[in-house]
C-alpha cells in the first residue's frame, strides 16, 4: 500500500487539527454571546417538555405527513423562538421529526425566511 510521503512544516505553523478546534472554540463562544438562549436546551425543563413531545408523538411529523413510518428523534418549533421562553416551552409550538428533517429541510427552511 502506497505510503504518503511527509510533508514539511515550518517551525511554529500549528497542525490543522488544533487550529480548527481554536477556530470551533472561537465561533462557540461567538455564538454564546449573540444567541443566550441556547443554554436554554440544557434546563430540565426542556428535557420535560422534550421528552413529553416525543412520547406523545414518536414518529417523524414530516416523514408521516409523505406516507413514511420514520422514528423522531429531534423536537423542533414549529415557529423560531429566538428567545422568547413562552414560545421555546409551548407544548402547541413543538414538533417531532428525525434528524436529517431537522438538519436539512427544517433548516434550509429557517435560512430562507430569515428576518
Amino acid at each position: 500500500m502506497p505510503m504518503r510521503p511527509p510533508q514539511h512544516r515550518p517551525r511554529g505553523s500549528r497542525p490543522v487539527g488544533e487550529a480548527r478546534r481554536e477556530s470551533r472554540r472561537a465561533y462557540d463562544a461567538q455564538r454564546r454571546r449573540t444567541s443566550p438562549w441556547r443554554a436554554w436546551y440544557g434546563l430540565a425543563a426542556w428535557a420535560a417538555a422534550r421528552e413529553a413531545q416525543l412520547a406523545r408523538e414518536p414518529l417523524c411529523e414530516r416523514h408521516t405527513a409523505r406516507g413514511a413510518v420514520v422514528p423522531a428523534t429531534v423536537v423542533n418549533h414549529r415557529r423560531p423562538h429566538r428567545g422568547d421562553w413562552a414560545l421555546f416551552i409551548d407544548p402547541a409550538n413543538h414538533e417531532s421529526v428525525c434528524k436529517r428533517c431537522h438538519d436539512r429541510e427544517i433548516q434550509r427552511e429557517e435560512r430562507t425566511a430569515a428576518p
